[in-house]
């Protein structure tokens, strides 16, 4: 549907909605030159060049008062069309200068020159005491092209029209030329660069063309709209986004003493470690288990688990097989579909059908028991050693569940506590977690088992944690919004600003909205629509991933009011 002069209508689903702007009712465009000549009447626009003498600046502005976006998801692609009448180098054999379209930040007039935008004493921006037209326009929005040839020209500005439409910035049209900013007599070369203006017969003037697509989001979507849902922004794997979990911790002094452990298990301390942020699960039997003799027996326990459990739980080891393993993972799939945002865990052991569970999402994390030395009074074959535990990871990594595994290393004891000769001191485990982290980098975190009550080995492992997970992530830092900013339109572009260490780049970011995994990007942006938000206050937060998926986060607070329209304005002569 191509929508002319006319309003734009609410569409079905995967149906576009075209508005195409254009003509002189629509488009106020001219031309200023640095000499102090300019023309809002002529049909051409000039964005010529002539050294020692003068430099030419294009201004457009189109009419977006009849275009209603509130009736839409999003812009899908917003193109502006050129024809250019002539193009030339500014010397043989030279490339031509690039074309640069921003929108300008300042209101303007027909009258505009060089000097002012609206032909009073009023001036352009000033930088060093020096006003410029080209100081008026955003930066950061520019767009650049290479004009070669005459014809046809299209230019993709749908971010910038996406801050007019959804973002509350005002509509002061756009500003196109092949010149920074100049002064006096400058020798920057000569060229021409010519266009249709909107007095053109032929209608070769510029037009601005606005694909639109989808219907607003609903507040009561956002669950159904995730791409995963957790318990809170303020626990892992949102806040601190690894899974570090150490079972058995000696006491509340030595938590005080584990800045980078985010999660254990069946400790009797969940309100004081959930208060500190850290993940505690609770307990749900693994079986065989004569009271869970069925089917609807398992899925009515683990669901009823699944209700009490404030943060979520974690399924014992299991020793169960053939049909009563399928009951099993039912009951972590009827749990799940039950209760979404709790965190389902399961302390795995190789089982085929429970990381296909994981692979598939009915599980959250796999926290595998891969023992490396074990505490003397347990049999010497309790531990897997190194080649168990990459098996394990192997059978995680066939069924896609990598990213959902951990390893709990251990046992960690007094090194006079292990079976002689296999004690696990701190240069092996130093090793082994460098090891496991370019073998299996995608995994989310690593875990200890703690057997006994030595403080020391205890800060040990969180110590190592800090080298091998934390000193080695990107730095990242949300840029927009800040931190307890309110926020009002009907989008609002999330931005972040991330450097990897070393040699390694950033390639991945998750956005997260309170609880809820909303986007995962290449780029460091992404726009959230608060039409389908509930008014208050939301906690956003971003992760950033490099490519041996080392990661980091950042996260603010920020509140959501009732949101208003774009701040669109019309063309006004």
């Amino acid at each position: 549907m191509t929508l002319l002069l006319t309003p734009a209508v609410v569409v079905g689903a995967g149906e576009v909605t075209r508005v195409q702007l254009s003509g002189p009712r629509q488009v106020v465009d001219g031309w200023t030159r640095t000499n102090g000549q300019a023309s809002f009447e002529s049909k051409a626009l000039l964005a010529h060049g002539a050294a020692w003498a003068a430099y030419d600046n294009i201004l457009v502005r189109f009419d977006l008062s009849r275009v209603d976006p509130l009736r839409h998801a999003r812009i899908k692609k917003a193109v502006l069309r050129l024809h250019v009448l002539s193009v030339q180098a500014p010397a043989k054999g030279q490339e031509p200068r690039p074309l640069r379209v921003g929108p300008v930040t300042v209101p303007w007039t027909t009258a505009a020159k060089c000097n002012t935008p609206d032909g009073t004493k009023r001036s352009w921006p000033t930088r060093q005491q020096h006003p410029n037209m080209a100081y008026a326009v955003r930066d950061s929005l520019v767009v650049s092209r290479k004009v070669s040839r005459k014809g046809k020209l299209e230019i993709d500005v749908t971010s910038l029209v996406e801050r007019w439409l959804y973002q509350g910035m005002e509509n002061h049209g756009l500003l196109l030329t092949a010149s920074p900013p100049v002064f006096g007599r400058p020798n920057l070369g000569s060229w021409r660069l010519e266009f249709a203006s909107s007095e053109d017969r032929q209608g070769r003037g510029p037009a601005l063309s606005i694909e639109f697509e989808g219907t607003p989001p609903k507040p009561d979507t956002a669950v159904r709209r995730a791409l995963a849902v957790y318990p809170s922004a303020a626990l892992a794997p949102i806040r601190y986004p690894y899974y570090i979990a150490y079972y058995n911790v000696p006491s509340r002094e030595t938590w005080k003493q584990l800045p980078n452990v985010t999660m254990t298990t069946y400790s009797g301390h969940s309100r004081w470690l959930h208060g500190r942020g850290v993940v505690n699960l609770g307990w749900a039997e693994g079986g065989p288990a004569k009271w869970l003799p069925d089917r609807a027996a398992w899925i009515r326990y683990y669901t009823g688990v699944a209700k009490n459990a404030p943060v979520g739980f974690c399924g014992h080891e299991s020793n169960l097989a053939g049909q009563q393993a399928e009951w099993l993972v039912a009951a972590f799939k009827e749990a799940k579909r039950t209760y979404p945002s709790r965190l389902l865990a399961y302390y795995f052991r190789g089982e085929p059908h429970m990381a296909k569970a994981a692979g598939t999402g009915h599980i959250d994390l796999l926290i595998q028991e891969g023992y490396l030395s074990v505490h003397k009074q347990f049999p010497r074959h309790f531990a897997i050693g190194f080649e168990g535990v990459k098996a394990r990871i192997d059978v995680a990594r066939k069924h896609k569940a990598l990213s959902r595994q951990i390893v709990m290393l251990g046992h960690i004891c007094g090194l006079d506590e292990y079976h002689k000769g296999r004690e696990l001191t701190a240069e092996l485990l130093d090793r082994r977690i460098g090891e496991l982290r370019q073998y299996a980098p995608e995994m989310p975190g690593i875990g200890f088992y703690g057997v006994g009550a030595d403080p020391k080995r205890t800060v040990m492992c969180d110590r190592l944690v800090h080298k091998h997970f934390v000193a080695v992530a990107p730095d990242v830092e949300l840029v927009h919004p800040i931190f307890g900013q309110e926020l009002s339109t009907p989008h609002v572009t999330l931005s972040a600003s991330a450097k990897a260490r070393d040699k390694r780049k950033v390639v991945r970011y998750r956005w997260f909205v309170d609880n809820r995994l909303v986007a995962e990007t290449s780029q460091a942006d992404w726009t959230w629509d608060l039409r389908g938000e509930k008014a208050g206050t939301h906690v956003v937060s971003v992760h950033a991933i490099d490519d041996l998926w080392n990661r980091s986060a950042s996260q603010v607070s920020v509140r959501v009011t009732n949101h208003r329209g774009g701040g669109v304005t019309a063309a006004s002569r």
